[in-house]
């Protein structure tokens, strides 16, 4: 699974505080995908829950594990760049994209907490001054964002919400095109790499 957190983003709108219900957009293999319009935005953000019958710290160590960060790494795979604290560790990752659109890429903080015994959250934020800016390249500025682990008896309800502008020319309508199918792989790899590792 290469890799779900910092690949996904690239598929996603910034978070505009929203009040607005959700819309269920698709429903399959126990996986549940919503969106609903931002605030002050043509684009839309997304909701995904899905139940996976394994303990939440397996899920967690899936979701961080990454290859080492090196200049020069390939594009499409997120990289692990350092720990910041116990709690908080940095991703790089690169998104080639077809001309005339120029490539993205992000620097992430991830922030995990352990709510209770049986909760965790995974917060995402946008880190762009951490690395140097590469050329032909628009780094990835605004960013909000979180995983949220809920288990109960050795069984895991995964929630992720992600919010990312894009920048530059990219229109709404291709971004918001990418909400449905993008979140739906990522929890179906994510089903199938946690149950590989049973």
């Amino acid at each position: 699974m290469q890799k779900k957190i910092i690949l996904l983003l690239f598929c996603l709108p910034f978070l505009g505080i929203s009040q607005q219900n959700w819309n269920l957009k698709k429903e399959s293999h126990q996986i549940k995908i919503y969106t609903r319009d931002a605030d002050n935005s043509n684009l839309k953000e997304f909701k995904a829950v899905t139940i996976i019958n394994t303990a939440s710290n397996t899920i967690l160590n899936e979701l961080l594990d990454a290859p080492k960060y090196f200049e020069g790494c390939k594009s499409n795979v997120s990289y692990y760049v350092k720990e910041l604290k116990d709690n908080q560790h940095v991703f790089y990752a690169h998104k080639d994209l077809p001309w005339p659109i120029k490539d993205r890429d992000i620097v992430t903080l991830l922030t995990v907490n352990k709510i209770d015994p049986a909760t965790t959250k995974l917060t995402l934020e946008s880190l762009p001054n951490e690395l140097p800016q590469k050329d032909k390249t628009i780094r990835v500025k605004k960013l909000m964002g979180h995983w949220l682990l809920e288990e109960i008896d050795g069984t895991t309800m995964v929630t992720q919400q992600l919010f990312l502008d894009p920048e530059g020319s990219l229109p709404p309508f291709v971004v918001n095109s990418l909400l449905i199918k993008g979140p739906y792989k990522t929890f179906r790899e994510l089903h199938e790499s946690v149950t590989d590792t049973k």
